[in-house]
Formats: C-alpha cells, structure tokens, sequence
C-alpha cells in the first residue's frame, strides 16, 4: 500500500468517524427502545390494571378453613415510574352464609421487568375489614391474609396479548389477566 493510499484511508477514516458513530449511537437507542422489558415496563406504566379471580373451595375435614367455599378477588393496581407500585384488593369470602364477609387491602411495594417477567415486592399491607364476621375467626382470617401476602410477592412471565390485556403466568401456581378499560 502506498503512502498516498494510506494517508487517503485516514482522511477518510477522520470524515467518516462521526458517522460511524452518529450510526452506533441510532443502533444501540434503537435497541434499547425496542426491547422488550422497556416496552414492557412503559405499558404497565401506562394506565391502571385489573383482574378479578374466583377460587372455588372443596370442603376438607381437617382443613382449617372448614366454612369457606368460595373467594373473589377484586385488584386495582398502578405501576409507577419510581419503580413503586399500589394495588388495592377487595377479597369477598363466601361460606354457606347469604351475606360474604368482605376483606379490603390496600398493598404497596417495589416492582421491576427483567427478562421478560414481572417482579413485585410488596413492602407494606394495610386492611380493612367490614361486614358481620360469624364464619371466621381471627385464626382463620390471620391464614387467609398469610396467603394473600404469599402470593403477592411473586415472579410472573408477561405475554402482552393486547395493550388493554396483559396475561401474567406463574412458574408454580396458574396465571392472572390483567385488564384495563381506559
């Protein structure tokens, strides 16, 4: 190679740098923009969540939970952008009484996407509970919230199937929708 090639190739090279590296910059924004946790963690962000779940409960003798039958489950919840979030849960515990006693909880914590999962820690129950209590006592009601809380600390893979449905599956224990109506 000669040396007017090769002081050429560096003129060149000098020119062409900014490019390159305007080039690199659009690449690596671009790929940062589109991955999936961003675009994941911007939907969650983006508007209030739902989801209601009904459990049926087969009667066992040496259960603890002998009266209860069935149990809704009513979640409002909002991710914010400091990566906290709040969900306030209704649970309705039905037993062979007409009336349910009705459970809120209002539940806040830490939460984050990585890998496509949903990570939430929750670090703070607070509950209020109305309606005439004469199935349960307050054993009974200390092992209903013990699982609420279990369960709320959780790791969910997210499958976007829309941007108002979100379906979140458990590695252990099913899946829950997550809906919105704005």
């Amino acid at each position: 190679m000669s040396l007017t090639a090769s002081t050429s190739l560096t003129r060149l090279l000098r020119q062409c740098w900014p490019l390159l590296i305007l080039i690199s910059s659009i690449i690596v924004c671009s790929w940062v923009y589109f991955s999936t946790d961003y675009k994941q963690q911007q939907l969650l962000m983006s508007r209030e969540w739902q989801s209601t779940t009904i459990s049926q409960i087969e009667s066992l003798p040496q259960d603890s939970l002998q009266q209860l039958r069935k149990v809704k489950q009513n979640s409002n919840m909002v991710f914010l952008p400091n990566h906290t979030y709040s969900r306030i849960t209704i649970l309705e515990l039905h037993s062979d009484q007409l009336q349910p006693l009705t459970i809120h909880i209002s539940e806040s914590g830490r939460w984050d996407v990585s890998g496509g999962y949903l990570l939430t820690e929750p670090l703070e129950f607070k509950d209020i509970t109305s309606g005439s209590n004469h199935d349960f006592d307050s054993k009974q009601l200390n092992i209903i919230k013990d699982i609420f809380r279990m369960n709320a600390q959780e790791s969910r893979r997210i499958d976007v199937i829309n941007e108002h449905t979100l379906l979140l599956t458990s590695l252990t224990h099913g899946s829950k929708v997550l809906f919105s109506t704005k």
